[in-house]
């Protein structure tokens, strides 16, 4: 399990960007779950962020499947004890743990805020949302924040990036396109995701250094996408989700092209549920977050603000 560095409730000896995220949430931003709000979907017709009794109804599901299946993995047994302390006895004793819902969405509404913030003032079209499919790292294909984290910031680096705020998802993809050969299959593996945000002047030249330096696959067929960003902050929120995906890969019948292929989603196995949380613990707090030519910098309110790195 994953060192905290935290005694007391209070950080100690942390990294300097999770030292301010953990001094912001020491502070409660973020846990006011009516301070910030986007919706989800496509087309905006999905639901609203969750309100504080359904993220308790989470943590309290998250604690009986950690417990249960702590039984045979003492590593979650560890996870789900943390989580189980989270807030008890004293209201801002959080347990910071990125596998505990209530306080993965308090991180996620507070870089929300943080990044709505920072982007406001400037010019309308500053901005343009970048999705990147990371090469699967690990040979075993188990989820990986931490190599995949060393992994974009080299690619972003190398494609020219100098300022961006982006978060690292995963996915668990599968390949169900049973009429097809199994040597023409690709093998189920977690697909570390990275989304976010990075100057628009700076895209296109990004974009075409990304592609060359990530070649689509059978598995990974558009791994870079660049966007204009409109401003929504949902944008935001979806690079640093605290929910997980399982794709599956399949042939639907199309009446003008045949076979076509598509994607469904499907909740987590047992299996992969683990495989998120083991990576997550790995991670810590801020080890989705990736800052390029920017950094917190904690304000008098207990908010945090972006500041050019000096």
């Amino acid at each position: 399990m994953a060192d905290r560095n935290t005694k007391g409730g209070g950080p100690l000896a942390l990294p300097t960007t999770e030292r301010a995220v953990a001094v912001a949430m020491a502070a409660g931003v973020g846990f006011n779950t009516e301070a910030v709000t986007w919706t989800v979907g496509r087309g905006q017709r999905g639901k609203r962020s969750p309100r504080r009794a359904e993220i308790r109804i989470q943590k309290k599901r998250r604690r009986r499947w950690l417990r249960k299946h702590g039984q045979a993995h003492p590593d979650l047994a560890a996870v789900g004890q943390i989580i189980a302390g989270c807030r008890r006895g004293r209201l801002q004793r959080r347990c910071l743990h990125p596998a505990c819902p209530d306080c993965a969405h308090a991180l996620q509404r507070l870089l929300v805020r943080t990044v709505g913030h920072h982007t406001a003032g400037g010019p309308k079209g500053a901005w343009v949302t970048v999705s990147i499919i990371l090469p699967v790292s690990r040979r075993d294909g188990e989820a990986d924040f931490v190599g995949a984290r060393a992994q974009a910031e080299t690619l972003l680096r190398a494609a020219g990036v100098t300022v961006g705020v982006l978060g690292l998802d995963v996915s668990f993809n599968e390949d169900h396109r049973d009429a097809l050969p199994k040597d023409e299959r690709f093998a189920d593996h977690a697909s570390v995701h990275l989304y976010g945000l990075i100057r628009a002047e700076e895209a296109p030249a990004a974009q075409a250094a990304l592609k060359r330096l990530i070649p689509a696959s059978e598995a990974i067929r558009r791994p870079v996408r660049t966007k204009p960003w409109d401003g929504n902050l949902a944008a935001v929120a979806y690079a640093h989700k605290p929910e997980f995906q399982r794709r599956q890969t399949i042939l639907r019948a199309d009446a003008k092209r045949g076979l076509v292929r598509t994607t469904r989603n499907r909740s987590l196995t047992v299996e992969q549920r683990i495989q998120a949380v083991r990576a997550l613990d790995r991670a810590g707090l801020t080890g989705r977050i990736i800052l390029l030519g920017l950094d917190f910098k904690p304000i008098n309110t207990g908010r945090l603000r972006l500041v050019p790195t000096t």
